[in-house]
């Protein structure tokens, strides 16, 4: 738990706030304080993550104090909170989704602080994934998707803790939505820690997101069966990577690396893989990168065929059963960055 931090501040002007202003799971961008006779001295500091057990302790107080400067702070703060509770929580239309996310980069001018900005990023990519697998339609919202991954390359530019920040979103059920927003999110943050470029960085983001779009061509029944598939339907299922490279070229996406790493992020390194059984140097950079943080996530999730896998037990299951699979060098750098 955040340790509590007791400081004595004189010569400020203060604003009384019932200690509900506080909201669980969120990292608020202001001092909070409590008044000890004629003087207010701080409890939380600026960027302290609010969880529940702290949330609980601060609730002992009748009230707390911020700074009458941090008055637009707090607001801001509670209409981040909003917004991203809302499109997590709240059906929204494809329409809506798409305006959201091409007005990412105004809305986030507006947010102040970073673990705010990478929350925000997160809920509105994951919303707009949502109602594109949720209408089946092959017409993707092209420009609303780079868009997406843009501001996620920023926020990830911003936050030196991302990892930890995507653990805070991520709720540990799969959907296709989620799991295509956690694979784009990792892989922005391992193409970031590999030195890759910015476009890069966007160029793999872009791919993550999209990587299983070809799922929307499979019968949702099989994609959601209980039990583990027979050998016929997990040769139906593999047809998505292929599926979803036609998808793309249809929607008009030419950017040959974004393709391949749709195409190809379930090949393998021993050329165990599909759908072409490509080897080592043969498998394009963004679908190995793609592949390892979609196994990664795949595993960390609950399933209607098992339970989820810790993290830890993830990376020993990547690391030993499935180290052939997988390019060294980004496991290596995949693994440092969990650590």
């Amino acid at each position: 738990m955040a340790k509590i931090v007791v400081n004595r501040i004189i010569n400020h002007t203060y604003a009384q706030h019932d200690p509900d202003i506080l909201l669980q799971d969120t990292v608020i961008p202001f001092d909070c304080y409590i008044k000890r006779y004629a003087d207010y001295v701080i409890i939380i500091e600026a960027g302290t993550y609010i969880s529940a057990a702290l949330l609980q302790k601060i609730s002992s107080n009748e009230k707390i104090y911020i700074l009458a400067s941090d008055t637009e702070k707090l607001q801001t703060y509670h209409i981040a909170h909003d917004y991203c509770y809302s499109i997590k929580n709240d059906a929204v239309t494809m329409e809506e989704a798409i305006n959201a996310a091409s007005d990412l980069p105004n809305a986030l001018s507006e947010i102040v602080t970073n673990e705010e900005k990478f929350s925000f990023v997160y809920a509105t990519s994951a919303t707009l994934m949502e109602t594109i697998f949720d209408s089946g339609q092959e017409q993707l919202p092209v420009s609303a998707i780079y868009t997406c991954m843009e501001q996620l390359v920023t926020s990830v530019n911003l936050e030196t803790n991302a990892v930890g920040l995507l653990f805070k979103n991520i709720s540990g059920e799969y959907t296709a939505y989620y799991h295509s927003t956690n694979v784009a999110f990792l892989a922005v943050i391992l193409a970031t820690k590999l030195g890759l470029s910015e476009e890069d960085r966007i160029g793999v983001g872009h791919a993550g997101l999209l990587h299983d779009i070809g799922k929307i061509k499979i019968d949702q029944e099989l994609l959601l069966k209980a039990s583990y598939l027979e050998d016929n339907e997990f040769e139906i299922i593999k047809q998505h990577s292929e599926y979803g490279y036609i998808i793309l070229k249809n929607n008009g996406i030419t950017d040959k690396k974004v393709l391949d790493g749709v195409h190809f992020h379930h090949e393998n390194l021993n050329g165990s893989g599909y759908p072409k059984g490509l080897r080592g140097k043969l498998i394009p950079k963004y679908a190995k990168i793609v592949g390892v943080c979609d196994a990664f996530d795949a595993l960390t999730t609950k399933r209607t065929f098992r339970d989820s896998y810790t993290s830890y037990e993830a990376l020993i299951v990547m690391k030993r059963e499935m180290a052939l699979q997988f390019d060294e060098h980004y496991i290596g750098v995949f693994i440092k960055l969990l650590q």
